[in-house]
C-alpha cells in the first residue's frame, strides 16, 4: 500500500545550503526525485512557521520574502506538493494542544494538517 508523507519546517529549512541539515536533505531529495515512490507534501503552516522564526530573529521583510520564495521554488522543483490550511485544521490543532500539552502551536498545526489529510 502506497503511503504519502508530510514534511515540515525543519525539512524546508534544510533546502538552504547554510542549514546544518542541508547535506542530508539534499540526499533525500535526490533519491526522492529519482524514484518518487510516494508523494511528499509540505503544509502552508510550515511556511508560516518559517516566517515567524525569521521575524523572531529580526529578519526584515526582504529577507523573509527571499527565503519564502526560495523555499517554495525548491519545493516545487523537487516535486513536493503544497497543502493549505482550513478552519478544521485550526480546530483540530487546538484539540491536540488540549490533549497533548507538550506540543507547540506549530507542531500541533502541522499534525492537524497531516491528520485531516490522512498523511
Amino acid at each position: 500500500m502506497e503511503r504519502d508523507f508530510l514534511v515540515e519546517t525543519e525539512f524546508l529549512f534544510g533546502f538552504q545550503p547554510k542549514d546544518k541539515h542541508y547535506d542530508v536533505i539534499s540526499s533525500v531529495l535526490k533519491a526522492y526525485m529519482a524514484t518518487k515512490p510516494f508523494s511528499l507534501y509540505y503544509p502552508v503552516s510550515a511556511l508560516i512557521e518559517t516566517r515567524e522564526v525569521m521575524a523572531s530573529h529580526k529578519k526584515d521583510s526582504v529577507e523573509r520574502f527571499n527565503a519564502l520564495t526560495f523555499i517554495k521554488a525548491k519545493a516545487v522543483s523537487s516535486g513536493l506538493l503544497e497543502i493549505g490550511l482550513s478552519s478544521d485544521d485550526l480546530i483540530l490543532c487546538e484539540d491536540l494542544l488540549v490533549q497533548h500539552r507538550f506540543l507547540t502551536f506549530f507542531d500541533g498545526l502541522h499534525a492537524s494538517v497531516a491528520l485531516n489529510n490522512k498523511l
